[in-house]
């Protein structure tokens, strides 16, 4: 398994990270690509990330407890990740919602 690291789904679509993650050479994007991935679009792939890990991780743990599973340093690797990106996500909506009340409370 493996994270997308924010600054590669930022910088470019969704799409393309996806298809590096298949195999595939990804080409470089024009900039007039880039400024087509919308912020829903950003934050859809990291809430995809995120449920993706999550699963992985209690696939691991079932995997483990009945097991199933040869190496358990594998399910503890896939935890961090999951863990990792969950608190990510966390701290992305705690700023988008500080960016969000701070606009509100701009007086015009």
């Amino acid at each position: 398994m493996f994270i997308v690291p924010i600054d590669s789904i930022i910088g470019g679509s969704i799409g393309s990270v996806s298809s590096s993650l298949g195999g595939a050479a990804a080409a470089p994007e024009s900039a007039s690509a880039t400024s087509t991935n919308s912020f829903k679009d950003t934050l859809q792939g990291l809430l995809d990330n995120v449920e993706k890990t999550e699963a992985q991780t209690k696939v691991d743990a079932y995997n483990l407890s009945i097991g199933n599973m040869d190496d358990p340093s594998t399910m503890m690797m896939n935890t961090a990740k999951a863990e990792v990106a969950l608190q990510t996500m966390v701290q992305l909506r705690n700023k988008a919602l500080d960016a969000y009340s701070s606009v509100m409370s701009t007086s015009l």
